[in-house]
């Protein structure tokens, strides 16, 4: 039987992820709703996709109230922390499997237990893609006997262009000229001053030793096209290091092209019944 997606956020993420699943790479599903606030993304990706979707909302209260909604056997955050916050608890309420894409969400606190609580009570699933990094099956085995995480994340002008970071300080991004580190603290900083550049710090703090304790370095550097993450991990037994290099995504420099591909590979595992690879 195939499965009814709707998808919350139609940017650049939300967009290639319709798209593929309009162009039938995930096997048995369609999506059935498209959400967003912003009327002309909502309307952009509708018109572009040859399967239309049962219902297109820009209120979440009118999408929760549509029969459409009863139908719905999954759900996919694409669209930025304060929507996973806002949008999250409701939709575990209403008994959704749930994916969300913007895991710096999971700094908060008070969020993080309200979604863990909801898993429990609901019985449902929450699925955190791996983005545009690898490594976090071996931080999740060894988190117990961990020493020290640093993420070390280096990106090019336009791709970190529009961070709070830089309003705060009046600092003009574009005149920075030579490879610069612009930031280091924990994780749960780097959330916050670098709301939709760095991400991947989330996941490899919820993998290994959570927001207060990971470290993270962000490098601007104005002659680089790639954005490039390292994982530096020394523990009990050894240490290891990890580098990933990704070109953007050709509709969003922010977005590193392996999140969206993280993203489908996610949404397949979860709705097959299947060989799982890794923890």
């Amino acid at each position: 039987m195939s499965k009814n997606i709707a998808l919350i956020g139609c940017g650049a993420i939300g967009y290639e992820i319709a798209k593929s699943i309009d162009q039938q790479l995930i096997p048995n599903c369609r999506v059935s709703i498209l959400f967003d606030e912003d009327r002309e993304r909502l309307s952009r990706l509708n018109e572009s996709l040859i399967n239309k979707p049962d219902g297109i909302f820009d209120n979440f209260d009118a999408l929760i109230a549509s029969t459409v909604f009863d139908k719905i056997h999954f759900v996919i955050e694409a669209a930025s922390i304060e929507a996973a916050e806002r949008y999250s608890v409701t939709l575990l309420e209403r008994k959704k499997d749930l994916m969300i894409m913007s895991t710096g969400s999971f700094s908060n606190a008070s969020f993080n237990r309200k979604i863990l609580k909801l898993i429990r009570e609901k019985g449902r699933k929450v699925y955190l893609p791996s983005g545009a990094i690898g490594g976090s099956d071996i931080l999740r085995a060894v988190k117990s006997q961990i020493d020290e995480v640093l993420l070390v994340t280096t990106k090019s002008i336009n791709s970190i262009k529009g961070a709070p970071f830089f309003a705060k300080r009046l600092i003009n991004v574009d005149s920075i000229t030579k490879e610069t580190i612009i930031f280091e603290g924990t994780a749960e900083d780097a959330i916050t001053e670098f709301p939709s550049n760095i991400n991947v710090s989330a996941l490899v703090s919820m993998a290994g030793i959570g927001f207060h304790k990971t470290k993270v370095r962000v490098v601007v550097d104005p002659f680089i096209t790639t954005n490039q993450h390292e994982i530096r991990v020394k523990w009990k037994y050894g240490e290891f290091y990890i580098k990933v290099n990704n070109s953007p995504s050709p509709f969003n420099p922010k977005t590193s092209y392996l999140a969206v591909l993280s993203a489908l590979e996610c949404l397949k595992s979860a709705l097959a019944n299947d060989i799982q690879i890794g923890s």
